[in-house]
């Protein structure tokens, strides 16, 4: 499963982040991040009192499909809340 996660501000120009989770538990995977136990950006995020949701999951994405949207370094056209109008519109390959 490929997430994406919304961040309430900035930080250091960074809006997104994009996350594997092998196991499929979401819930699990975001208390790991919020105990500061997983990635260094929302570790950061804690740090600096930036609160941050999930807001967009693949089900069936996996580390290749995550590695693509890394590559494209552009999260933000695939948020749905900031971009509402096109959300359901696009269709990623």
């Amino acid at each position: 499963m490929v997430y994406l996660i919304h961040f309430d501000r900035d930080y250091k120009g960074c809006c997104h982040y994009l996350g594997f989770c092998k196991d499929g538990n979401m819930e699990k995977r975001l208390e790991r991040h919020r105990a500061g136990n997983g990635a260094k950006l929302l570790r950061a995020l804690n740090i600096a009192g930036i609160n941050y949701k999930v807001v967009r999951i693949w089900e069936d994405g996996d580390q290749n499909f995550e590695r693509r949207l890394k590559n494209q370094k552009n999260a933000k056209r695939y948020c749905p809340v900031c971009n509402p109008e096109t959300y359901n519109k696009r269709k990623i390959k």
